[in-house]
């Protein structure tokens, strides 16, 4: 099957010390390896909040130099203080929508920070991904106007790009970033394969603050995430952050949710992501940890399939014609409108 080499083709180098502490985190048993922790690659690549964590929780940390030590702690202190910022403002979305009717998930970073790390604090993210039921939309964008929120473009294509990025901000400057989703990708290889109501049924429901938050279960965030990677134009890096949220996911299928992936992956045509993904994410962990998921997914890869989506990955015009056979007539006619009011906002 084609590789994803396209994707990762410019990918910095991962310094030697750290694939060392990355697999002793994910083995049974965690010892320090040997050398110096690597703080700044470990930065770098997204990972310093878990690895600084697991070094916490199990009493490793007295392990390390003083100054390493104290950089470590101060670290998980204002990451801490980050996450209880984020989820002060995602209870106050929460209760506000709940009053206006309105349903969404949380999905990505503050999904799988609830859901799979020891910590969220572990897991800390840029913004909030929510998945809104597309029928809301509108209604969404006047909630989101009432909370202070404003649109970072206005006239981004609602058919084009399945999501749109709102800000808010608090004396002068931008606190928190909201993006609304109204499919779980934006890219149209893989739009109008998986529907809202699919992954909301599915969904679990997970503590925030004084209420409850809706994240998607641990199949549909393993697709996500996949789906998110293959979704990159060729030649943006992979961040260890995103392989390691994969290998997570992957490790804590059970039986019957490893049938439950195939059959969503299946539907979603998303089969040979997760394989790509999944590989490259096995390599952080021990020799066969996350294997049987593999084995899996390669009995039902597709040699045609993962050229048809490659192609889309070169020629955009087949990635828009991938997308433009899902769509009823009268979106085909909204699509051509939400172009030109894009192209005459742009002149």
């Amino acid at each position: 099957m084609p590789d994803q080499s396209e994707t990762t083709a410019d990918a910095p180098l991962k310094p030697d010390l750290l694939p060392a502490w990355i697999a002793a985190c994910l083995g049974d048993g965690f010892q320090p390896p040997a050398g110096a922790f690597p703080l700044d690659a470990a930065a770098a690549e997204g990972i310093l909040p878990w690895l600084a964590y697991r070094l916490y929780d199990s009493g490793a940390l007295d392990s390390l130099p003083a100054e390493q030590r104290d950089e470590l702690r101060d670290a998980l202190r204002r990451w801490s203080l980050m996450h209880l910022d984020c989820e002060g403002e995602l209870e106050r979305l929460m209760e506000s929508a709940s009053q206006a009717g309105l349903h969404f998930l949380a999905f990505k970073g503050h999904s799988v920070s609830r859901t799979l790390y020891p910590n969220p604090a572990c897991r800390p993210t840029s913004d909030f991904d929510l998945l809104i039921n597309p029928r809301q939309l509108e209604p969404a964008k006047a909630w989101l106007s009432a909370l202070g929120y404003e649109p970072v473009d206005p006239f981004a294509g609602t058919l084009w790009l399945g999501a749109q990025s709102w800000s808010r901000t608090i004396d002068g400057t931008v606190r928190f970033h909201v993006d609304v989703h109204w499919d779980y990708t934006s890219r149209m290889y893989f739009r109008r394969r998986l529907g809202f109501e699919e992954i909301w049924d599915a969904s679990l429901e997970v503590p925030c603050g004084e209420t409850s938050l809706r994240v998607p279960c641990k199949v549909d965030n393993l697709l996500i995430a996949c789906v998110h990677l293959a979704a990159f134009d060729p030649g943006i890096p992979v961040r260890l952050i995103w392989l390691l949220d994969i290998y997570l996911l992957m490790a804590a299928l059970d039986e019957a949710e490893l049938a439950f992936l195939l059959e969503r992956a299946e539907k979603a045509h998303a089969i040979e992501a997760c394989l790509v993904f999944g590989e490259m994410a096995a390599e952080l962990g021990p020799e066969g940890s996350i294997e049987p998921v593999l084995d899996a997914l390669r009995g039902l890869a597709s040699e045609r399939q993962a050229r048809a989506y490659y192609r889309t990955l070169r020629w955009r015009a087949l990635d828009l014609g991938a997308y433009w056979v899902r769509l009823p007539v009268k979106e085909k006619l909204e699509f051509f409108g939400d172009l030109v009011r894009w192209i005459r906002v742009r002149d």
